[in-house]
């Protein structure tokens, strides 16, 4: 029986034409085949560290790189997840926690504030329980009338747990109360829609108006508030004003050159901002049926615009038993900021101001007087003014255009900063 090895070694004569030396021996390769292993070691040494490197345990290579990296002198490794910081789950620092309920507690300042208000006004048969706010396109009236009935009705949590806090589907209390907007509703009455209806007949289109206002009025009080947001002409109707004054009126005043560009600005393609068509705020109607609808650059518009809606702000002057200007800093960007100071003041409009809160004169003037001192390119001198509107006992912007001489001595303005001053005080409307 013939060995192993002796298979490999060839028996019998060899193929004729062909040397002996010329046969494989044992253990040996030929010429040809040993150039082909030579050329494929590299590949096969690289397969094999390729297969080392993937078996090796991911968990410890990522160890190894955090501790090198620890190791380096004034340099920290971040710790995130379990135990990096006051809410592990949410990688949340301390000092985001804190800034957090920061906020927290300001919003939650301005609902109770509204909370401990409509206690009062439920306790007193007398006081009005509803609530209407006026105002031209583009004042944010809507955003801010639901963040005030926010505010009075809220209820707090029996934990104690904030409003921003609170997780959905745990039982907290609702917020509950009536909210109209009298342009929705005309639009959901009106067969067409609300610009054709002004264009055909202005006197129907505000009889429909008027009728949205009159069942508000009549709505039975349930224990809750009830606001309504009306339309930028609806108090043009005697009717209308004398069904509004049963309740408390908040003025939402905006200057005219801000509601123009808030209610004529539209996103064009290609912009690079996109902004949905729901999110854009129109013109009033009787603008829509001059053809201001989307032409901010319209300049014979503008100026027959803000001719019609300072007439339309007198009225709202001798009608409103709060005003508000939230074209300001802070209310623009955030409308429970607005709500909070409209709490406040009714507060004292009601009698029920508390005994820390400040005047809602003083807060008003002071944000009146800092956006007069921006449009006269002043603003450094804020604090200087208001100093002097508290010595000389300055209660409205117009004591400060009745007294612009002493008033621009006391701030020792310059030749150009007094002569921007007094073209800014004489653009100030004196309401007898």
């Amino acid at each position: 029986q013939a060995q192993p090895w002796e298979l490999l070694i060839p028996r019998g004569p060899a193929p004729s034409g062909t040397a002996r030396d010329a046969m494989p021996r044992i253990g040996s390769l030929s010429s040809q085949e040993g150039r082909k292993v030579s050329r494929m070691f590299p590949a096969m040494v690289a397969v094999f560290l390729a297969a080392a490197l993937l078996l090796r345990s991911p968990i410890s290579f990522t160890a190894l790189r955090s501790n090198a990296r620890a190791k380096v002198p004034g340099l920290t490794t971040m710790r995130l997840g379990p135990g990096g910081g006051s809410d592990p789950v949410n990688n949340v620092s301390p000092e985001m926690q804190a800034e957090g309920m920061k906020w927290a507690q300001k919003y939650e300042d301005v609902l109770l504030s509204g909370n401990r208000l409509w206690s009062s006004i439920k306790k007193n048969e007398k006081d009005p329980r509803k609530f209407y706010f006026i105002g031209t396109n583009g004042n944010g009236g809507k955003e801010i009338a639901e963040s005030v009935m926010d505010c009075l009705a809220y209820i707090p949590a029996p934990d104690g747990t904030f409003f921003l806090h609170r997780k959905p589907g745990v039982g907290n209390p609702k917020l509950q109360y009536g909210m109209v907007d009298t342009d929705a509703s005309l639009g959901e009455k009106s067969t067409i829609s609300p610009v054709d209806l002004f264009m055909d007949d202005e006197d129907k289109y505000r009889e429909l108006e008027y009728e949205i206002v009159k069942e508000f009025d009549a709505e039975e009080y349930k224990g809750f508030p009830m606001g309504c947001v009306l339309g930028e002409g609806a108090l043009l109707k005697e009717k209308t004003r004398e069904l509004v004054q049963k309740g408390i009126v908040v003025w939402l005043d905006v200057d005219p050159q801000y509601s123009w560009a808030k209610t004529q600005f539209r996103s064009k393609a290609g912009g690079g901002i996109y902004l949905p068509k729901a999110g854009e705020v129109r013109p009033p109607v009787w603008a829509i049926a001059n053809g201001w609808d989307g032409d901010v650059d319209d300049t014979e518009g503008k100026l027959e615009y803000i001719e019609i809606v300072e007439e339309r702000r007198k009225l709202y002057e001798t009608l409103s038993d709060i005003r508000l200007r939230t074209d300001t800093p802070g209310i623009v960007e955030n409308s429970y900021w607005g709500a909070g100071k409209i709490v406040k003041a009714m507060k004292e409009y009601l009698g029920y101001a508390d005994a820390g809160d400040g005047s809602v004169e003083d807060e008003i003037l002071e944000t009146d007087l800092e956006k007069f001192l921006e449009g006269a390119r002043l603003s450094k001198y804020l604090k200087q003014a208001l100093s002097w509107c508290e010595e000389q006992g300055a209660a409205s912007m117009e004591d400060i255009a009745e007294n612009v001489d002493e008033f621009a001595e006391a701030m020792a303005l310059k030749p150009l900063e007094k002569k921007r001053l007094v073209k800014a005080a004489s653009a100030v409307a004196v309401t007898p």
